[in-house]
């Protein structure tokens, strides 16, 4: 995949490697750093745009994105993630952020709730949550990036998609 009309293509192309992971439902391992399991949503929100340069964008909403024919039709057509609601889940907490790939960064972050009463405890769990997100996003595009490399990753997208050659 190219860059084109300046859609930064690393990061749809990571989104769109998210939305596989999240559209297969498995967990993916992170214990070689220290993170344990995770699992990967895509929910509520993704905006695909085109990479023709023919500057067509469209935001879908539903509860159940990565099952939608309609998103991977829209895909197939050469569009690509531009942006998405992430959820990741890991033990008992869960974090939400919004994920943009031009330019590449998270917003809107909610931190999992961990329950304490005590304020220092609070503020220092909060701390300990976002450090343990960026982590996580690390790991993740580390692992992508490692997975792109692979000789069977185009294809396994294509089959993903249902594109044949």
């Amino acid at each position: 995949m190219t860059k084109e009309s300046g859609i930064g293509y690393l990061g749809s192309e990571f989104l769109l490697w998210l939305f596989w992971k999240s559209a297969t439902g498995e967990t993916m391992s992170l214990h070689n750093l220290g993170l344990g399991e995770i699992s990967i949503f895509i929910e509520d929100s993704i905006t695909l745009a085109s990479v023709t340069g023919d500057g067509y964008c469209e935001t879908i909403k539903s509860k159940d994105i990565t099952s939608l024919p309609s998103v991977r039709e829209s895909i197939k057509k050469g569009r690509l993630p531009d942006a998405a609601k992430i959820r990741i889940a890991s033990n008992d907490l869960d974090w939400s952020f919004q994920l943009k790939a031009q330019p590449f960064k998270i917003s809107a972050v909610k931190l999992p709730i961990t329950g304490e009463k005590n304020e220092n405890e609070m503020i220092s769990m909060r701390l300990i949550s976002m450090t343990k997100l960026q982590l996580m996003m690390k790991a993740l595009f580390n692992t992508f990036l490692l997975e792109r490399e692979t000789t069977d990753f185009a294809n396994d997208i294509k089959e993903f998609l249902g594109i044949s050659d």
